[in-house]
């Protein structure tokens, strides 16, 4: 089969994406970058068919016909798991594969700070992972997982769309629904896990409204719940979250925020000087006094100078964590322009280094 065919060279080049559409090479995304595949010709539509009959299931294929566009996930026992999107466009179709790795990082390869864990372990509430797609958030979310899942005796149930990463149980037992084959929604999905006495739960999006609010509900409750946004910082995060309630409602939820966040760790993955592989550079809010006030008083601007207050407690910008790598000498100044969110801060910092200490 083609698509087994790519999978193999996807892997062995450490790719983490590929991407097939009509009258054009196949291409993958290797850290970041698209590449075109090195013995592939130009793929014909009635080849790209023949692809989606061979990898969608049948159900998936009903909704690809009736809606357009279809998600889910699969496992090749040899290679490991993959998430495919296949979309309609200009009265053909084109398909998207995300490849995972059989195994969970662990928390020393992925590179997160100690606290997040000790969070997780110790903390109950809710716990955002936020980042752009491709940044990485299920990856951590899945370590996050797996962490507890090696420690303590806990029911955790998991709903995703799709399942990204499988999990076995160990300490803990681990029940994950795929959205699509086990609950029809999210939001579904989430409403019987409640009656599941869950310990933990994990949501892979909380981008809509309803789901959100059950998550909150689930963390007032006393659990555990770690979810995925699709946000590029905490600042933007927060934002989202309040500003996805009605107005009438939007007091009400700042103040359940404000009491129930255990943590927001923002991401995104940044080429390397030093090897193949992305960096991981991340944002890490953690809740106290100050930050509980400005999401209350929505004076969320002033959240990158508590930032920089809170590094004692943990807490670090995503600028600041940027410019580190920067200092040591693991990223470039290309890429710390391209991937900074305040350029302005950072130069700022370039000009305090240059300057030496006073």
């Amino acid at each position: 089969m083609l698509y087994e065919e790519m999978i193999r060279e996807a892997i062995v080049k450490n790719a983490s994406d590929i991407h097939i559409a009509p009258k054009a090479k196949p291409m993958l995304r290797v850290n970041g970058r698209l590449t075109t595949f090195d013995h592939l010709d130009v793929i014909s539509n009635e080849a790209i068919d023949q692809m989606i009959e061979e990898l969608c299931p049948p159900t998936q294929i009903e909704v690809l016909q009736a809606n357009g566009e279809t998600n889910f996930s699969f496992s090749i026992p040899a290679y490991g798991r993959f998430r495919v999107s296949v979309i309609k466009q200009r009265g053909t179709f084109s398909i998207s594969i995300r490849l995972f790795k059989l195994t969970v990082p662990t928390k020393e390869t992925l590179g997160l700070p100690d606290v997040i864990f000790d969070l997780v372990e110790n903390g109950r509430g809710l716990l955002v992972v936020s980042g752009a797609s491709g940044s990485g958030r299920s990856t951590t979310m899945a370590a996050l997982l797996s962490y507890l899942n090696e420690r303590m005796s806990l029911n955790i149930i998991t709903v995703e769309s799709p399942i990204e990463y499988l999990f076995k149980h160990d300490k803990s037992l681990i029940l994950q629904r795929d959205v699509g084959t086990d609950c029809a929604s999210l939001y579904d999905g989430l409403i019987s896990t409640q009656k599941h006495d869950p310990d933990v739960v994990m949501i892979s999006d909380i981008s809509d409204e309803k789901v959100l609010e059950l998550a909150i509900q689930l963390a007032e409750s006393g659990k555990l719940v770690i979810a995925g946004l699709p946000s590029l910082n905490t600042v933007t995060s927060i934002e989202a979250m309040i500003s996805s309630s009605k107005t009438e409602k939007s007091e009400s939820r700042k103040h359940k925020l404000a009491g129930n966040i255990l943590a927001i760790i923002s991401q995104q993955l940044v080429p390397s000087k030093k090897s193949q592989d992305r960096l991981l550079i991340y944002e890490l809010l953690l809740p106290n006094a100050a930050i509980r006030s400005h999401i209350m008083t929505n004076t969320l601007d002033e959240l990158k100078n508590t930032l920089i207050v809170g590094k004692k407690q943990g807490m670090i910008s995503m600028d600041a964590h940027l410019f580190e790598h920067y200092l040591s000498g693991e990223i470039s100044q290309e890429v710390l322009y391209k991937y900074g969110q305040d350029i302005e801060f950072i130069k700022r910092m370039e000009r305090n280094v240059s300057r030496g200490p006073s």
